[in-house]
C-alpha cells in the first residue's frame, strides 16, 4: 500500500470535492479553506504531477479560453487508484484514532 504524504492526501481530497472543477487554482483554495495553509503554485505542482504519474489522477484539457490568452485549463480528476488510495488512507487513520481521547492533565 503506497502512503501518501499529507500533502499527497490534501490534494486528492481537494480534487476529490471539487469534482469537476479542479484545477491548480482552485485546488489551492480548497487546501486552504480546509487547513489555513496557502501553498505556492509549485509546491502544489509537484505533487500533483508526481500523482498523475503514479496513476491516481488523470488529467484532461477545457476548452481553450481567450481570457487565458487562448490557453486551455488543464484539470484533474482522481482514477480508480486514487480513490482506493484515500480509502486505504482514511481506514489507517481511522484504525490509529481509534480509542484515543484527549488526556486529562492536572496540575
Amino acid at each position: 500500500m503506497k502512503v501518501l504524504t499529507k500533502q499527497e492526501e490534501q490534494i486528492l481530497l481537494a480534487i476529490y470535492h471539487l469534482k469537476e472543477n479542479a484545477y491548480l487554482v482552485p485546488i489551492r483554495e480548497k487546501i486552504k479553506e480546509y487547513t489555513g495553509k496557502y501553498y505556492s503554485v509549485g509546491t502544489i505542482y509537484s505533487p500533483l504531477n508526481r500523482l498523475r504519474k503514479s496513476g491516481h489522477l488523470d488529467t484532461y484539457l477545457g476548452e481553450p479560453n481567450p481570457i487565458r490568452g487562448g490557453k486551455a485549463i488543464k484539470y484533474y480528476r482522481l482514477t480508480k487508484k486514487g480513490f482506493n488510495v484515500l480509502s486505504q488512507a482514511k481506514k489507517m487513520v481511522d484504525l490509529m484514532w481509534d480509542g484515543y481521547s484527549d488526556p486529562v492533565y492536572e496540575k
